[in-house]
């Protein structure tokens, strides 16, 4: 059978093809079992392998279930990788989308997520193809613009403050005014409240490296608006918080991918 490009699956159908072909751990995977009494789990696995049986992802026969050659190639790379990324992106018009980008070598999967009515979450599996032509998907799909960049240094506010201002958690003017205080130019600062008040779109970047297991995490925020592009990182303590021009931004993205792979000892 051929295998469509983009394979749904429930959280139930993507744990237990995981399990099947050995995997300890997968990022991003909820365990949708949690709960379930461990007498009634082998009931309940073979209703999903029926399910799976039954979309022809997997041949059972008179052995232990098999997976079809391309699922197999996907759930491989998903269970096995060291790399993924993580992203949401969010914009005035539109849901927000979520999806994990699971790495290898010769082979680059996403998952989007999904929700069903009844809030379940759905898995959207669709190769990206090599890691080179999938980072530019990831570009296109971050939907990056130009902006100005804002000629300034990083600004600077306490940890967690600027996540907390774009939900608005944070009172409306309280990082506006600290932000004033510390020093920093009002031209600047009313741009970013700008940007935070109107964004055009919000996304989250986040590299997952995870060897035995033990994951290191690197992340970005990237915050677009009509008239400038600003990246957050948290640095220690703080958030810091600069304008940057496309250009800049891939070349950070890029970087946090580079510092978590070849600078362990910071992450682990």
């Amino acid at each position: 059978m051929e295998i469509p490009s983009r394979i749904q699956l429930t959280g139930k159908q993507f744990f237990v093809l995981t399990g099947i072909v050995g995997a300890r751990a997968v990022t991003g995977l909820e365990d949708p079992f949690r709960g379930t009494l461990t007498e009634e789990m082998p009931i309940e696995v073979a209703k999903i392998e029926q399910e799976l049986q039954e979309k022809d992802l997997i041949d059972t026969g008179d052995s232990e279930p098999v997976l079809v050659q391309e699922l197999l190639e996907y759930i491989e790379v998903c269970s096995r990788t060291l790399l993924t990324i993580h992203m949401r992106v969010s914009g005035s018009d539109k849901e927000p989308k979520e999806c994990f980008i699971y790495y290898s070598s010769s082979l680059v999967v996403k998952a989007d997520i999904e929700s069903e009515p009844d809030g379940e979450r759905v898995y959207v599996l669709e190769a990206l193809g090599t890691p080179s032509e999938a980072w530019l998907k990831i570009i296109n799909h971050l939907q990056l613009e130009d902006r100005k960049n804002r000629d300034t240094a990083p600004l600077a506010m306490p940890k967690g403050w600027f996540q907390q201002w774009m939900s608005a958690e944070q009172g409306e003017q309280e990082p506006r005014k600290y932000l004033l205080a510390q020093g920093y130019p009002e031209s600047v600062v009313s741009a970013l409240a700008d940007c935070v008040s109107h964004p055009e779109r919000y996304a989250t970047f986040t590299a997952y490296y995870c060897p035995d297991l033990n994951c290191r995490i690197q992340g970005i925020e990237l915050l677009r608006g009509q008239h400038s592009n600003w990246l957050i990182r948290n640095e220690g303590e703080q958030d810091q918080i600069w304008g940057a021009t496309v250009t800049e931004i891939i070349r950070e993205l890029g970087a946090v991918i580079e510092r978590i792979k070849f600078h362990p000892e910071q992450y682990g």
